[in-house]
């Protein structure tokens, strides 16, 4: 597998979806999470709501999970860019499809270091999926069957 940096575009939408639900991206910060590596606020053990205003510390905690990965992948201590500025993406300017889209990505980037499976990126990267996932599904909590729905039989 070969790693790289994600692109700018990736890292502002991603950051952006914390403003996209209605109450905010919570973040839960239990002990086995490592903190931060970036200057974004989390308190242990209560969660974390984060909001728009969160979303430029977002993309510095994602863009430095990402370095991290790629330093451990190649085994190298590379020097990067501080990258661009954060860049709002609206929730009208991109599908739910491609904000997941765009998940599976960073993630499969930012997976190589030992510490991601711990790292307070991957927990922010399962409440961005967390929150996708719910505004897929609406007001829908539980599934009845309809009672009209017919039945697969099995003759032997």
């Amino acid at each position: 597998m070969s790693a790289y940096m994600v692109s700018e575009d990736t890292l502002d939408l991603l950051a952006s979806v914390a403003g996209w639900g209605r109450e905010g991206l919570f973040v839960y910060f239990s002990e086995e999470i490592l903190p931060p590596r970036s200057a974004l606020n989390a308190t242990r053990e209560q969660g974390n709501y984060y909001k728009d205003a969160d979303s430029t510390l977002i993309k510095e905690e994602l863009r430095l999970e990402n370095q991290a990965s790629l330093r451990s992948r190649y085994s190298a201590e590379q020097e990067f860019d501080k990258g661009a500025r954060f860049r709002p993406i609206l929730q009208g300017q991109a599908t739910i499809a491609q904000a997941l889209g765009a998940l599976r990505c960073y993630e499969y980037q930012a997976c190589e270091s030992n510490e991601w499976n711990k790292s307070y990126a991957k927990a922010i990267c399962d409440s961005l999926r967390h929150s996708l996932c719910a505004m897929v599904s609406g007001d829908s909590w539980e599934y009845t069957r309809p009672a009209s729905m017919a039945q697969r039989v099995r003759v032997i």
